[in-house]
């Protein structure tokens, strides 16, 4: 099939959106057959330049839906194409090898379009820096569709933002839940949010024990029971709230490192009182203290004697950072661990990887 240079003038004059949109039909075909000589294609690339700004979207459709799969096509082609409306664009970002990496990472990042991200989420191939970009939007339903897709590199870091933003998504976390090579504290985490059947399904691909599935409920219940304390909440109700959690066992080492390492020193005040039978004001003091004072507080508490030296060194850094409890940081965790991180020293304390582990809210801090 041959075309000439004379017909570039006529698809301008043609004033039938149905004769335009049979051309770009005609040509897109032969096009992608490799039928044309190198002419031809070039003529054919001037014409496809031409479509991709027609007024009808009939006809922009017909060109990007033949030329999604080419790897044939002019870069400035299939960028104008995959920022058309939705019917035009769609085929093309989920299709085309002539969108680059920087390309599909600079539209996500714009978009806020649930349709243009899915489109991306069910590429061929998804990289793990575009898989990030599109988790980063905090959208369950592109979220679904990335999971979903077998080819899609997910980073650890990925599956941990995807399960804090659906932890409420019963359908999200199943398909989570079916994918391969998953980090094992995420399946854990999935194990107490699934049905059944999908339990069964994780306990065989990932040997998920029973006490693990325990130990994952009892992290989500503190991490949840920490949330509900805030700056507002009364001494008289906290106290309630932690005898509540010594009466029914819950008042664990695990929960008061774990308020210790938010930065929330009226609950770990208060646990110590409770552990300890130290009226409050004078477990207050003890813990402003940090000596001698507070050891004693500590060891009466009842909590692990070796991990003592972390957590006073925790300590140290909370009321640093709290002015002693008057108010709490929204990034004290980022805070706390990038200390720990530079200082050297706070590295060769025992336990202290433990404790890391607790501030990351990665994995289940079970050990106490």
């Amino acid at each position: 099939m041959a075309i000439q240079a004379s017909e570039l003038q006529g698809l301008i004059k043609e004033p039938s959106s149905d004769a335009r949109a049979e051309v770009a039909n005609k040509i897109a075909s032969g096009f992608i057959s490799g039928e044309f000589s190198a002419n031809e294609r070039n003529i054919a690339v001037e014409i496809f330049r031409l479509l991709a700004n027609d007024a009808e979207i009939r006809v922009r459709r017909i060109l990007g839906d033949r030329l999604a799969a080419s790897m044939g096509v002019p870069h400035d082609v299939i960028i104008k194409l995959s920022q058309d409306v939705n019917e035009v664009a769609l085929p093309v970002l989920e299709k085309s090898f002539v969108l680059t990496e920087a390309d599909l990472i600079g539209i996500a990042n714009k978009s806020q379009d649930v349709l243009v991200m899915s489109a991306i989420a069910r590429r061929e191939m998804v990289s793990q820096e575009l898989s990030q970009t599109l988790i980063n939007k905090s959208n369950a339903k592109v979220a679904e569709v990335l999971l979903k897709n077998k080819n899609a590199n997910i980073s650890e870091k990925g599956f941990d933002d995807i399960f804090q933003f659906c932890a409420d998504d019963t359908g999200v976390l199943e398909v989570m839940a079916y994918r391969n090579s998953l980090p094992l504290h995420i399946a854990e985490k999935l194990f107490v949010a699934v049905s059944e059947e999908v339990k069964a399904i994780l306990t065989k691909q990932y040997n998920i024990s029973l006490q693990a599935a325990d130990d994952s409920a009892n992290y989500a219940r503190e991490l949840a029971t920490l949330g509900l304390i805030d700056q507002s909440m009364g001494n008289m109700d906290l106290e309630s709230l932690v005898d509540h959690l010594n009466k029914n066992g819950r008042l664990s080492f695990s929960i008061v490192m774990r308020s210790l390492c938010l930065g929330n020193l009226r609950f770990f005040e208060h646990a110590l009182s409770k552990l300890s039978n130290v009226p409050l004001i004078n477990a207050r003091i003890l813990v402003l203290d940090q000596g001698i004072g507070f050891e004693s507080l500590y060891t009466k508490s009842g909590l692990p004697l070796e991990l003592l030296p972390a957590v006073r060194y925790l300590l140290q850094i909370a009321l640093e950072e709290t002015k002693a409890g008057l108010y709490q940081r929204n990034d004290f965790r980022k805070r706390l661990l990038t200390k720990l991180v530079k200082d050297k020293e706070a590295t060769q304390i025992e336990y202290m990887d433990y404790i890391v582990t607790v501030i990351q809210n990665n994995g289940v801090a079970s050990r106490y």
